[in-house]
């Protein structure tokens, strides 16, 4: 397979959600939280009835017609012991919407890296609406500021969040900043984990500046990749998904991201010729082979264990592992002047020293 965007989805039924899933893991880039819990909420939601979810274009829909992005937000270890409530989901949108006035068209996805691409579907499935072939990031990134729409000066607020005990906060307006503050400080309080509902934005918005078709290359990645045979290697993986090779070696070293720096990984190749280092914090930001930077953010690198191919998360690497790191096609291009917004200026990495 040489594109990943060649069939679009038109629906979204149980038969779908491995391949989702696994599209959702590479994108995330070694963040985005742990897909397989969304995963097995939707499928519970549509395997017993055969229910599907309608998946459209923003270009099909009227340029008026409103599309709430829904979403959770949290600490990965809260989320991973604390299965989603697809109700909380569905209050969030419901929350906002009735703030707005009404008239829903549509559930968009936030990020179409991790367990939040999932979980936009989920969402559309319990409000029995369609969701949005787009996102708008491309990719997972940590903070509801780092994306398309902000970039072009769509702010994420009004803005609803719901906790597990269905207590509701709503937030009319926000600058990113304090929008970031709010989200965070109130996911805290409702146990460390929240759902969320942010950038009401309309079809024609959304047409002009979201990401497109991110389900379905979603989708179609995770179809390539589920499809794949480990004993083909990265290399045969990377030119099935499209993907650039980076480097493959053993982890000598790992140091954690301390008072909000970036940490590194320190791999070695196997014949000793060359290392690499690989930045991170909640996601992978920059690979570095021998001095001279190969990939950095907002390129989407993923990082696969060595025999059965799994990606795997930042909080998954662990001493002695041997990896192989691929750059995954973007999803878009991101506009001039966004650098600090998704570069690595924005996750504190010195942007001269990881310039190709």
């Amino acid at each position: 397979m040489t594109s990943t965007r060649n069939d679009a989805l038109r629906t979204i039924a149980a038969e779908h959600i491995d391949a989702l899933g696994a599209g959702a893991t590479l994108l995330g880039s070694g963040g985005g939280g742990d897909v397989s819990l969304a995963g097995h909420l939707l499928r519970r939601a549509l395997a017993p009835a055969g229910r599907r979810v309608e998946v459209v274009p923003a270009t099909a829909l009227p340029p008026t017609a409103l599309v709430v992005h829904a979403g959770v937000v949290g600490a990965p270890d809260v989320l991973a012991e604390r299965l989603l409530a697809p109700a909380d989901l569905a209050r969030a949108v419901e929350a906002l919407v009735g703030h707005l006035g009404g008239g829903l068209a549509a559930v968009g996805v936030i990020e179409i890296g991790g367990l939040n691409a999932m979980a936009a579907v989920l969402t559309a499935a319990h409000l029995g609406v369609p969701v949005v072939d787009g996102d708008l990031m491309g990719r997972a990134f940590p903070r509801i500021s780092q994306t398309t729409a902000a970039a072009a000066g769509h702010p994420a607020a009004p803005l609803a969040l719901v906790g597990p005990a269905a207590d509701t906060v709503i937030v009319p307006a926000a600058s990113p900043a304090m929008a970031e503050a709010l989200i965070r400080g109130c996911a805290a309080t409702m146990g460390g984990a929240a759902c969320l509902a942010m950038y009401p934005l309309t079809a024609a918005v959304l047409t002009a500046h979201g990401v497109r078709a991110s389900l379905s290359t979603c989708h179609a990645l995770g179809t390539a990749f589920l499809a794949h045979d480990p004993a083909a290697g990265a290399r045969g993986l990377a030119a099935r998904l499209g993907a650039r090779p980076l480097f493959e070696g053993r982890i000598d070293e790992i140091r954690p991201p301390l008072a909000g720096a970036p940490g590194c990984v320190t791999l070695t190749a196997p014949d000793g010729a060359a290392t690499a280092r690989l930045d991170h914090h909640e996601e992978f930001l920059a690979v570095t082979l021998d001095g001279a930077t190969v990939a950095r953010t907002p390129d989407i690198i993923v990082a696969l264990a060595a025999g059965n191919g799994a990606p795997l998360r930042t909080d998954q690497l662990r001493l002695g592992q041997s990896l192989a790191l691929l750059a995954l096609p973007a999803l878009h291009t991101w506009p001039p002047g966004t650098d600090g917004l998704v570069g690595p200026s924005a996750f504190g990495l010195d942007p001269e020293a990881v310039t190709p």
